[in-house]
């Protein structure tokens, strides 16, 4: 198993030194875990291999700015083309996202759906494409997919809000499995994220007052995008689900190898603070039993995914080495979870 840092090129040594902590010797030594790091940034910027195991985070809205602009498909490829000489063990994208920002902000409206059906087949099948193009350019590494929440922050001068709108499009829960089945990726479970979905699905947390109205006599199309997603999906409609999704019957159905893990369970404390990406504290007990559900499935690699003070304002409450802190916090969680 590889434990993950993230980072730029520029924070590839300083980071490094993680691996070097009393934790991290142990763990290595008693459980022959290794180390390694998933990058992120500008692919320009990556202009040799790590000599470790390595991932390549693509941004955010790659896949999306592919959908949206076709004449600059070619363009955005070039960017990563010298990847392919680089050969990283994986390369993560975001799904295809739906671009709409509700101007119903303070009103529960802000989460209905205002996407077609017909556009949610175009997106998956636009995924598949994509997909293709990509395993042209990179044919020796692994294609991973990871799962994206159902929502977007609203955002003032850059600072993320406290107040989430319904975000929708691809890699939201089970057309994972679908794109999994169809393009041949992988599935990256970030853990925080398919949380936030089902606290979403199952009105949960911040989502516990969003409405559930039922669509009645649903069309086919309606069914279909239900049997991919795993949940009800029509314009003008909440999305819902008819029956609780299971946290670990889910994790279980991915069957993911490469994982993205934080502390956070809630993206907003209401009235308090952004807690998304929230560190990892050795005394969690629900981020204890979120791990053991990973580790059930033998995970290849974990990264640590947690934020800084100086990822964004809204992370100000947190120290500027927070990621570091929570690396070795895993670490130490893992020489006891993995004596179990």
């Amino acid at each position: 198993m590889f434990l993950l840092a993230p980072g730029n090129p520029k924070q590839l040594n300083e980071r490094a030194q993680w691996f070097k902590t009393e934790a991290a010797r142990k763990l290595a030594a008693d459980f022959d875990v290794q180390f390694g790091f998933e990058l992120k940034g500008a692919p320009e910027n990556i202009t040799e291999a790590p000599p470790l195991f390595w991932g390549y985070h693509l941004s955010d809205y790659f896949a999306t700015e592919w959908y949206y602009h076709p004449n600059e498909r070619q363009e955005l490829f070039k960017r990563i083309v010298h990847l392919s000489k680089l050969k990283p063990n994986y390369l993560n994208f975001h799904g295809i996202h739906l671009w709409y920002k509700p101007d119903e902000m303070g009103k529960m409206e802000r989460y209905i759906n205002h996407s077609d059906s017909e556009e949610y087949l175009k997106v998956l099948d636009s995924n598949i494409e994509f997909v293709k193009e990509l395993k042209k350019i990179l044919p020796e590494t692994r294609i991973t997919m990871e799962c994206y929440p159902l929502h977007a922050y609203y955002t003032k001068n850059g600072e993320f809000l406290l107040e989430t709108y319904l975000y929708t499009g691809s890699g939201r829960l089970n057309d994972l499995l679908y794109l999994k089945e169809k393009a041949g990726i992988e599935i990256l479970l970030d853990i925080e994220h398919l949380i936030l979905t089902l606290n979403f699905l199952n009105r949960e947390r911040n989502y516990k007052d969003v409405p559930v109205i039922k669509i009645e006599n649903p069309s086919e199309i309606t069914k279909k995008l239900y049997e991919i997603f795993g949940f009800y999906i029509k314009e003008g409609y909440y999305p819902y689900v008819d029956q609780k999704v299971d946290l670990a019957q889910t994790i279980k159905n991915f069957d993911a190898k490469i994982y993205h893990l934080t502390g956070s369970v809630q993206e907003i404390i209401p009235g308090v603070r952004n807690n998304a990406h929230a560190p990892i504290e050795i005394n969690d007990p629900v981020f204890r039993t979120n791990l053991r559900m990973i580790l059930v499935q033998k995970p290849e690699a974990m990264l640590v995914e947690t934020a800084d003070s100086t990822v964004n304002p809204c992370f100000s409450h947190l120290r500027s080495n927070e990621t570091e802190i929570s690396f070795d916090n895993l670490c130490r969680i893992l020489l006891e979870e993995l004596k179990r």
